[in-house]
């Protein structure tokens, strides 16, 4: 019995310092624990589906100092000096195109007054010597307007609310649907705002993030109810297990890991010593969380000896250990 003890905690030693070869090892060190706690930067939430945003739509009425370029909708008037006959007052179709006599469908949008001038002198000069035409502008900045009406619809007056679809995409109203998910805001209101100043001078907008859907903070280990959890706001690794239900009598409170993601895309564990949190009442040494950070709570040594010593041995040694040792009968309690 003795030769069978000695074995025993041969076996358990092996274990407590090797276990970890039949899987990436994971080491602490001493310089992984947080001194300050981490500011939150809320320019690094990245969207994602679910999340609701505000738009709001600012137009500043400024002299432009580039041409005006024509749009769907503008009203111009065509004037030939000579052949006041052939005058018109046209609307810009949807397809971009007026009509006149004589030449028929010419396209027009997407170009600047003195463009189209040109275009139709060179169009009618193989049926009029040295045309002069005159093109005014009746009605213009149509799109703005097509788009105020499209905004003041809504209950909130000169914004919209709108919320990123399961498929990572967002609408906005005059442009393209434009990939939200996995942007920053700041990022999304670059994108916007170059849209809009393809179709709209003189146009800011502003982007307020009113819902989060993925703010989330995954809390595991001995906790009450591991899951993942909505950060509504600032939330510290305390307030997260809180969420989670508490810590279960079993969990290491001085060695709570956080697992996150840094720039370079790469995981990076840090250490939490719960017990001066608590103990001491230092809620400094807590931190602020992250999205999508990972806070693991670890059984204690006593909770991890007491699971050793219910398992079979045969079920804890790793595969690259039992080629060596073969053993089939339970450890005794000493």
């Amino acid at each position: 019995m003795p030769l069978f003890r000695s074995k025993a905690i041969f076996l358990l030693t092996t274990l407590v310092l090797l276990f970890s070869c039949g899987s990436p090892e994971i080491k602490i060190t001493k310089d992984m624990t947080y001194e300050p706690p981490l500011p939150l930067v809320e320019n690094e939430y990245l969207l994602g589906p679910g999340d609701i945003i505000e738009i709001v739509y600012h137009v500043i009425p400024k002299p432009n100092k580039k041409p005006y370029i024509l749009s769907v909708g503008d009203v111009i008037k065509v004037e030939f000096t000579y052949h006041p006959d052939i005058n018109r007052k046209l609307t810009i179709l949807p397809d971009g195109s007026i009509t006149l006599p004589r030449k028929g469908k010419i396209f027009a949008a997407g170009l600047t007054v003195t463009q189209l001038q040109e275009k139709l002198t060179k169009i009618y000069s193989d049926i009029f010597r040295d045309p002069l035409i005159t093109i005014t502008m009746v009605k213009y900045n149509t799109t703005i307007y097509s788009l105020r009406k499209a905004i003041t619809t809504a209950p909130r007056g000169q914004s919209k609310l709108t919320a990123i679809r399961p498929d990572g995409y967002i609408s906005f109203p005059m442009i393209d649907d434009i990939k939200a998910s996995g942007m920053t805001l700041p990022q999304l209101k670059e994108i916007v705002s170059k849209e809009y100043g393809k179709i709209i001078d003189n146009l800011k907008i502003t982007l307020i993030l009113k819902y989060l859907k993925n703010n989330v903070v995954y809390v595991m280990g001995e906790v009450e109810k591991p899951n993942y959890y909505l950060m509504q706001g600032p939330t510290t690794v305390m307030q997260a297990i809180s969420m989670a239900g508490g810590l279960l009598d079993s969990a290491e409170r001085s060695t709570v890991i956080v697992i996150r993601l840094n720039k370079q895309h790469k995981a990076e564990a840090k250490l939490v010593d719960l017990n001066k949190v608590i103990a001491e009442g230092n809620i400094g040494l807590d931190i602020l969380l992250k999205q999508y950070d990972i806070v693991y709570v670890p059984k204690s040594r006593i909770a991890k000896a007491d699971v050793w010593v219910d398992q079979h041995i045969n079920k804890i040694i790793p595969e690259c250990f039992r080629a060596v040792f073969s053993v089939s009968d339970r450890v005794d309690v000493f």
